[in-house]
Protein backbone atom coordinates (compact mmCIF):
# COMPACT_ATOMS: atom_id res chain seq x y z
CA UNK A 1 0.00 0.00 0.00
CA UNK A 2 1.26 3.64 -0.84
CA UNK A 3 1.91 5.88 1.74
CA UNK A 4 0.81 9.06 1.05
CA UNK A 5 0.47 12.28 3.42
CA UNK A 6 0.34 16.12 2.50
CA UNK A 7 1.05 19.62 4.39
CA UNK A 8 0.27 22.91 2.32
CA UNK A 9 1.73 22.37 -0.91
CA UNK A 10 4.10 19.68 -0.16
CA UNK A 11 2.65 15.38 -0.95
CA UNK A 12 4.73 12.44 -0.09
CA UNK A 13 4.43 9.56 -2.04
CA UNK A 14 6.20 6.50 -0.65
CA UNK A 15 8.73 8.76 1.61
CA UNK A 16 9.66 11.07 -1.85
CA UNK A 17 8.13 15.00 -1.17
CA UNK A 18 7.07 16.95 -4.16
CA UNK A 19 5.55 20.48 -4.18
CA UNK A 20 2.92 21.35 -6.30
CA UNK A 21 1.47 25.07 -7.45
CA UNK A 22 -1.10 25.09 -4.65
CA UNK A 23 -1.93 23.91 -1.55
CA UNK A 24 -3.69 20.32 -1.28
CA UNK A 25 -6.94 19.73 0.38
CA UNK A 26 -7.28 16.03 0.03
CA UNK A 27 -5.07 13.03 -1.67
CA UNK A 28 -5.28 9.49 -1.76
CA UNK A 29 -4.15 6.45 -3.98
CA UNK A 30 -7.02 5.04 -6.77
CA UNK A 31 -6.15 2.32 -9.02
CA UNK A 32 -2.58 3.51 -9.23
CA UNK A 33 -2.76 7.04 -9.91
CA UNK A 34 -3.10 9.64 -7.09
CA UNK A 35 -5.87 11.70 -6.62
CA UNK A 36 -5.03 14.92 -5.52
CA UNK A 37 -7.71 18.32 -4.80
CA UNK A 38 -6.00 21.64 -4.70
CA UNK A 39 -7.66 24.51 -2.83
CA UNK A 40 -10.19 25.87 -4.66
CA UNK A 41 -9.57 29.43 -3.14
CA UNK A 42 -5.76 29.44 -3.63
CA UNK A 43 -5.63 30.38 -7.87
CA UNK A 44 -8.76 33.13 -7.86
CA UNK A 45 -8.73 36.09 -9.49
CA UNK A 46 -6.76 34.46 -12.58
CA UNK A 47 -7.20 34.37 -15.94
CA UNK A 48 -7.75 31.27 -16.91
CA UNK A 49 -9.68 28.41 -15.19
CA UNK A 50 -8.04 26.71 -12.63
CA UNK A 51 -8.37 23.07 -12.85
CA UNK A 52 -7.61 21.82 -9.28
CA UNK A 53 -8.53 18.29 -9.47
CA UNK A 54 -5.17 16.81 -10.13
CA UNK A 55 -4.09 12.68 -11.07
CA UNK A 56 -0.22 12.40 -10.69
CA UNK A 57 1.84 9.37 -11.07
CA UNK A 58 3.37 7.23 -8.12
CA UNK A 59 6.63 9.31 -9.11
CA UNK A 60 4.67 12.66 -8.56
CA UNK A 61 4.36 13.41 -12.16
CA UNK A 62 1.43 14.97 -13.39
CA UNK A 63 -0.47 12.54 -15.06
CA UNK A 64 -3.62 14.65 -15.70
CA UNK A 65 -5.87 17.82 -14.75
CA UNK A 66 -10.17 17.11 -14.45
CA UNK A 67 -11.98 18.48 -16.83
CA UNK A 68 -14.35 20.66 -15.75
CA UNK A 69 -17.98 20.96 -16.55
CA UNK A 70 -18.22 24.37 -17.79
CA UNK A 71 -16.26 26.75 -19.50
CA UNK A 72 -16.89 29.44 -16.79
CA UNK A 73 -13.34 31.62 -15.35
CA UNK A 74 -15.13 31.01 -11.81
CA UNK A 75 -15.67 27.11 -11.73
CA UNK A 76 -13.34 24.99 -9.86
CA UNK A 77 -13.74 21.61 -7.93
CA UNK A 78 -14.88 22.08 -4.32
CA UNK A 79 -15.24 18.78 -3.15
CA UNK A 80 -14.20 15.20 -3.76
CA UNK A 81 -18.18 13.64 -3.40
CA UNK A 82 -17.13 9.54 -3.58
CA UNK A 83 -13.72 8.60 -4.03
CA UNK A 84 -14.07 5.22 -6.18
CA UNK A 85 -15.67 5.70 -8.40
CA UNK A 86 -14.52 9.15 -8.45
CA UNK A 87 -17.27 12.14 -8.28
CA UNK A 88 -16.29 15.91 -7.45
CA UNK A 89 -18.82 19.04 -7.12
CA UNK A 90 -17.95 21.82 -8.57
CA UNK A 91 -18.48 25.23 -8.36
CA UNK A 92 -21.42 25.41 -10.79
CA UNK A 93 -23.49 23.36 -9.21
CA UNK A 94 -22.28 20.34 -10.77
CA UNK A 95 -21.36 16.41 -9.65
CA UNK A 96 -19.17 14.83 -12.33
CA UNK A 97 -17.55 12.18 -12.31
CA UNK A 98 -14.29 11.55 -13.21
CA UNK A 99 -11.76 8.78 -15.23
CA UNK A 100 -9.05 8.32 -12.62
CA UNK A 101 -7.16 6.74 -15.61
CA UNK A 102 -7.17 10.21 -17.80
CA UNK A 103 -9.49 13.24 -15.86
CA UNK A 104 -12.16 13.22 -18.44
CA UNK A 105 -15.78 13.60 -17.24
CA UNK A 106 -17.71 10.30 -18.07
CA UNK A 107 -20.68 12.28 -16.52
CA UNK A 108 -22.50 14.81 -14.93
CA UNK A 109 -25.31 15.94 -13.22
CA UNK A 110 -26.55 19.48 -11.91
CA UNK A 111 -27.42 19.51 -8.39
CA UNK A 112 -29.21 22.87 -7.73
Amino acid sequence: MTSISFSGSIINIDGKSVQLSHGIVEAYELYGVIVVLLDPDSDMGTVAQFRNLIGLKMNGHMLWEAELPTNKKSDVYWKISQKNPLKACSFSSFECEIDSNNGKIIKKEFYK
